[in-house]
């Protein structure tokens, strides 16, 4: 009898065995899809604006420079501006909006940069002027503000983040952020 049992025991093993399930379980590790794409050394603001690959609907208008005092007046003055750059492009023929690319010494510059500006916003009085958001793997932040047309408050959103010590400013005159953030994604950094 102990013969029949430990024969049935060592066939049950080897059935165990033949059938995998008693294989080592390997499991699988998804696609990193948060690939940033890293800018080369010695590229300029202007190089890395989107020109070609546009989201449909968009028309590339044409670049010029920025200068540290347009940025001062447009942004913030902080220390470690080297250079900038903005594109201007159409939306849907009707739309104006841009691209700015502004260079710091340092990526420790790009993120004061951001900071200050964002400090320059004051709190909405309901709702949340701020919104964190990934563009490209970047950690970006939607700014809301309003304008007036016609007596009627319009919203307006600008995006900004930095690649490195590149910081990427996207806006323009659209109510729609759903249009800023089809292109800074297509700045690709």
């Amino acid at each position: 009898m102990l013969k029949k049992i430990i024969l049935v025991l060592i066939i049950c093993v080897f059935m165990l065995s033949i059938s995998g399930c008693t294989d080592e379980v390997v499991e699988e590790t998804p696609e990193n899809t948060d690939i940033t794409n890293t800018i080369s050394e010695g590229a300029s603001g202007q190089s890395l604006m989107p020109v070609d690959d546009l989201p449909d609907g968009y028309e590339f208008l044409g670049s010029r420079e920025l200068s540290a005092e347009k940025v001062e007046n447009e942004y913030v003055s902080v220390e470690g501006f080297v250079a900038g750059s903005e594109g201007l492009y159409m939306y849907l023929n009707s739309t104006d909006v841009y691209v700015d690319v502004i260079e710091m010494d340092s990526s420790v510059s790009a993120e004061d940069f951001i900071v200050q500006y964002k400090a320059g916003f004051r709190e909405l009085s309901s709702g949340s002027r701020f919104t964190e958001e990934i563009i490209n793997g970047h950690s970006a932040v939607r700014i809301l503000e309003y304008v007036t047309v016609d007596k009627d408050n319009i919203p307006r959103y600008t995006y900004i983040w930095n690649n490195g010590n590149f910081v990427f400013v996207v806006g323009g005159a659209t109510d729609d952020h759903v249009v800023l953030s089809a292109l800074a994604e297509a700045t690709g950094y």
